[in-house]
């Protein structure tokens, strides 16, 4: 998994990405996945096959083009496969502090590490549950067709994004057409919020606000929020009239990073348009409606429920050199309902190996009760060219 800074750099767009090393313009990698054992007695084992290849280079002086694609096979009981185009732009750079995207691009906003409220462009986006781990379904998602232009200068960033709707595909990242302002402003040396404007086809206008800073030598804290007025996602999951209300989502906490490398975040999630425990309870008896609601929360990647908390570790070279270990705890503040996500994973010099074991805790209907076996293991190689 990747570490997140401890304070907000200027919240870069894709077209400011690191370049690839000069001389290797193609990067890929390979995962192969397996569960230790069958979910029931006489089932297929559940299997993931995964390849990502990536393009990187230069057409000119000013110019640059990025493709990312990713391809999934699932085995096991129910057999598909998926194919997400992540990145495919055209980048314009005619300066050090000003660029031009157009393509498909995999836009990525936020500071906090459990939920994101306002990555304005994660909804619909995550074709597949890959990973626990959310940074790197944030990686893996599709991309949104857009131009986007950002000019930067010392103390402050700009950014402009139109993404058209194209189709009529609701599943689509461009089902509705949208534009996004974002700006930040250094306001001393470890302090630089950032603030952001949603405009989306059929909606109210959203307003975002990312703020990080450091606490110490150790310690750093981080918000992250979004508000605006909306129907809740109970009543646009079931297409049914709700009231438009101001709603607030929230996600805020700290990392703790020690002298041995050791990182521990831990985060507290608002969601004021998710359900309150006494709906979540009623909905949790009526079957039909029950999975339709959680079929679009996970498609608009929103919390089903109003509370949770979320705590992360990661521990590179944790038992002994190239040995990580890297676990996740999300709770459910309304059903009590947990999850426990734990990997060690071994790096070679092309290749990972890893072990993940993941438990489920809560009633019926919860949470994180409702999928799966309690107790699963999962083995997986990755290769890296």
């Amino acid at each position: 998994m990747m570490r997140r800074g401890c304070a907000l750099a200027p919240v870069m767009l894709a077209c400011c990405a690191p370049p690839q090393a000069a001389g290797a313009p193609w990067a890929g990698s390979m995962e192969l996945e397996t569960g230790l054992r069958s979910q029931a007695p006489g089932a297929r084992r559940d299997t993931r096959a995964s390849l990502e290849l990536g393009w990187e280079g230069r057409l000119g002086t000013d110019w640059r083009f990025k493709l990312a694609d990713r391809f999934e096979h699932f085995g096991g009981n129910e057999r598909r496969s998926i194919n997400t185009v992540k990145d495919a732009y055209l980048s314009w750079n005619g300066s050090a502090e000003s660029a031009i995207d157009i393509g498909r691009v995999n836009l990525r906003q936020g500071v906090a590490t459990g939920y994101n409220p306002s990555d304005y462009f994660r909804a619909r986006a995550v074709r597949a549950i890959v990973s626990v781990d959310p940074e790197k379904l944030r990686r893996s998602r599709s991309g949104t067709y857009m131009v986007q232009g950002q000019r930067v200068w010392d103390g402050g960033s700009l950014s402009a994004v139109l993404a058209p709707r194209i189709g009529h595909d609701e599943d689509s990242t461009n089902a509705v057409a949208r534009a996004m302002l974002a700006g930040s402003v250094r306001l001393a040396p470890d302090f630089q919020p950032q603030a952001l404007l949603l405009l989306e086809e059929g909606a109210a206008p959203q307003f975002g606000l990312n703020l990080s800073a450091l606490l110490g030598d150790a310690v750093s804290a981080h918000a992250e929020w979004s508000g605006g007025r909306q129907r809740d996602l109970l009543a646009r999951a079931l297409d049914r009239p709700g009231e438009a209300a101001w709603r607030n989502r929230l996600a805020a906490g700290a990392t703790f990073t020690a002298a041995n490398g050791l990182s521990l975040t831990a985060e507290y999630h608002w969601c004021g348009a998710a359900l309150d425990g006494a709906q979540w309870a009623a909905l949790a008896q009526q079957p039909g409606q029950y999975w339709r609601y959680r079929s679009f929360v996970q498609r608009e990647q929103e919390p089903p429920t109003r509370e949770a908390a979320f705590a992360m570790l990661l521990w590179p070279d944790a038992l002994r050199p190239r040995l990580d270990w890297s676990a996740i705890l999300k709770r459910d503040l309304q059903d009590r309902s947990m999850l426990l996500w734990s990997e060690l994973r071994w790096r070679l010099d092309r290749a990972d190996i890893a072990l993940q074991w993941t438990h489920l805790r809560g009633r019926s209907g919860a949470q994180y009760a409702a999928y799966g076996e309690r107790n699963s293991w999962r083995l997986m190689a990755q290769w890296y060219w």
